[in-house]
């Protein structure tokens, strides 16, 4: 039996996602962010999340480095937001209004939640680095309708 890869990705796209923004500080001072639709939750006790950012492109270092992170969970509305952090920008915050959360990661204000947390644990896997995250902080902020992912489009339900 031989392994079709496209195969594999098409039936991985069968899976509907919610769509987020990971953001973090590179040194502190310069905001990162990326968008990514590998999360889940692991555990509520303790508080557990994880997300997962390949190796190459995805400042995948810099988040590793950086150790805290806040994960935008994405209303229908901030689809700009998830096609410009899934651009390969270099100053993707230019002209983005957000706020510095708790353990000062940038947080965009109309996010369905936030949840901010720290590295728990990394996981190599394949061409990713998982990241297992406890969460310090949960912020819901909406009853808007979540932005979803599904065979490569944009559903409104």
């Amino acid at each position: 039996m031989t392994f079709d890869a496209r195969e594999f990705r098409n039936a991985l796209g069968c899976f509907a996602t919610g769509i987020t923004v990971v953001t973090s500080m590179k040194d502190g001072i310069e905001p990162l962010g990326i968008t990514v639709n590998s999360f889940s939750s692991v555990s509520l006790e303790p508080p557990l999340v994880l997300f997962s950012l390949g190796h190459t492109g995805n400042h995948c270092q810099e988040f590793k480095e950086s150790a805290v992170f806040a994960i935008n969970i994405l209303s229908s509305e901030q689809k700009d937001l998830c096609d410009r952090f899934a651009s390969p920008k270099d100053d993707r915050f230019k002209g983005v209004t957000h706020q510095i959360g708790e353990n000062g990661s940038p947080v965009f204000e109309q996010s369905l939640a936030v949840i901010e947390c720290e590295t728990h644990q990394t996981v190599e896997a394949g061409d990713h680095l998982i990241f297992i995250c406890k969460v310090t902080n949960v912020t819901t902020r909406s009853e808007k309708k979540a932005l979803l992912f599904h065979r490569g489009n944009f559903p409104v339900l």
